[in-house]
C-alpha cells in the first residue's frame, strides 16, 4: 500500500493563490498611490523588470519573497499588510523609529470631522469618496501608531 500523504492536493490552493496575488496587486497599487510612484519606478527601486512587476499588479503572477522583502525595505514594513492580512495580520517594525505621532493622528482626526461635518458631501454619513481620500493619512497615522506601539512593547519586555 502506497502512501500518498506528502502528495495530496490541497482543495483550496487556488483560492489561496488567488488571495495571494490580490493581496500583492494591493500592496504595489498602495505604494503607487501612498508614494506617488510609477511602476517603473518601484520596479527600479526593488531592482525588478517592469514586467514582472506589472504582471504581479494586474494577478497575472506571483512574486517572490525576495521583491517583497524588498519592498518592505524601501517603503516600510507596514507595505505588506495586505499580504499579512491573508493570515489575520499586520506588520510592524521590529525597531520602531521615534515619529511625531502626534501630525499623522491629528491629521487623521481632521479628515475624519470634516467628513462628518454636516456640510460635508454625505453629512454625518462618511462617503465612499470621503473615506478613499482619508486613506493616506489612516496610514500615516496606522504607521506611526504601529511604531509608538513597538516602542511601548519594547519598553516593557
Amino acid at each position: 500500500m502506497s502512501d500518498f500523504s506528502g502528495n495530496v492536493l490541497r482543495v483550496n490552493s487556488v483560492e489561496e493563490q488567488t488571495a495571494y496575488r490580490s493581496a500583492i496587486a494591493r500592496i504595489i497599487t498602495n505604494i503607487m498611490r501612498d508614494h506617488d510612484q510609477t511602476m517603473v519606478e518601484i520596479a527600479e527601486k526593488i531592482d525588478i523588470s517592469v514586467g514582472t512587476i506589472s504582471n504581479a499588479a494586474n494577478k497575472k503572477t506571483d512574486l517572490q519573497a525576495v521583491y517583497l522583502k524588498r519592498l518592505a525595505e524601501h517603503y516600510g514594513p507596514a507595505t505588506l499588510d495586505p499580504y499579512a492580512a491573508l493570515c489575520g495580520g499586520r506588520v510592524v517594525p521590529i525597531d520602531a523609529e521615534d515619529v511625531d505621532a502626534m501630525v499623522p493622528l491629528a491629521a487623521s482626526v481632521h479628515r475624519l470631522a470634516v467628513a462628518q461635518a454636516s456640510g460635508s458631501e454625505g453629512g454625518a454619513a462618511i462617503t465612499h469618496r470621503e473615506l478613499l481620500g482619508m486613506v493616506p493619512d489612516l496610514h500615516a497615522a496606522q504607521r506611526a501608531i504601529s511604531s509608538l506601539l513597538a516602542r511601548a512593547e519594547r519598553v516593557a519586555a
